[in-house]
């Protein structure tokens, strides 16, 4: 395998001390020769420190000839006393290192978008790989809403890997997975549940019924992005809190995934910013 070649895509971005930013980086990547990993990464440091306090990463093979676009997300909070100044990178790795025509194309609709001085928030990063050859469900992420907010914002994305013959060694090797097919097919629902105050249920919010997608042992990696917007506090509910989490299936009849840490998946709930 090729070492990764990175790229610094030129998209600053200052998280000012003692506030919280929504970050989302765009990555759009195409024209690629041929199988190429492709990872976008957005490192924060404290001024005039080369040391990383803050990642967001996501990473996915791009097959030869398509076109993705990659979503980085997560909200990102400076100490009180320092202000955190944030970079988005794109890291590629060719796969097919015996072949000359290993090149890939960073291509307009790149950007880094932000959303500053969220109000309030909350957010659960998954702590470890998982394997999933059946249920699973990220951890929770809890979120009480302030006095005074009527809505709230939420998001749940999992970066999964497909296991296959190859696997040597690591956690899909292990007992239990499943990894003689060429694909994997793994379903995904991002939930949302306001509490009463007693912890039990009061209302739940779903994103979509539970969605499946094939991830071939080719691709390999894939980032799934979901959303919930606007969910409004229920004043029915005797509590404002919430709890949310991403379910995680792999079908049967098909290959075993992994669930990836390393900041690659994440869960969220905020407050917008006054207007």
């Amino acid at each position: 395998m090729s070492p990764a070649t990175v790229v610094d895509l030129g998209l600053p971005v200052t998280v000012n001390a003692g506030t919280t930013t929504l970050i989302n980086s765009f990555l759009v990547v195409g024209l690629a020769g041929e199988l190429t990993a492709v990872s976008n990464v957005v490192y924060c440091r404290r001024p005039g420190s080369s040391t990383i306090a803050e990642r967001i990463v996501t990473g996915q093979n791009v097959a030869r000839g398509t076109k993705i676009t990659l979503l980085t997300r997560g909200l990102v909070t400076a100490p009180a006393g320092n202000a955190l100044n944030c970079r988005s990178y794109a890291l590629f790795i060719n796969h097919v290192s015996t072949r000359v025509f290993g090149t890939i194309s960073v291509l307009p609709g790149t950007r880094l978008q932000v959303l500053a001085r969220i109000r309030s928030s909350a957010q659960t990063w998954q702590p470890g790989q998982v394997l999933v050859s059946s249920s699973y469900s990220t951890p929770s992420v809890r979120f009480t809403a302030a006095a005074g907010a009527s809505s709230i914002q939420s998001f749940g994305d999992v970066n999964v890997t497909v296991c296959y013959d190859g696997n040597t060694g690591g956690i899909c090797a292990g007992a239990g997975s499943r990894r003689s097919r060429t694909f994997g097919y793994v379903g995904t629902q991002f939930s949302v549940r306001q509490l009463n105050a007693n912890g039990k249920v009061c209302r739940t919010f779903v994103n979509h019924p539970l969605a499946g997608t094939v991830l071939t042992s080719e691709i390999h990696h894939l980032k799934i992005n979901q959303s919930i917007v606007n969910i409004p506090i229920t004043r029915s509910c005797t509590s404002r809190q919430f709890i949310a989490s991403v379910r995680v299936t792999a079908n049967r009849s098909a290959n075993s995934v992994v669930v990836e840490a390393n900041h690659q998946s994440v869960t969220g709930m905020y407050i917008k910013p006054l207007a």
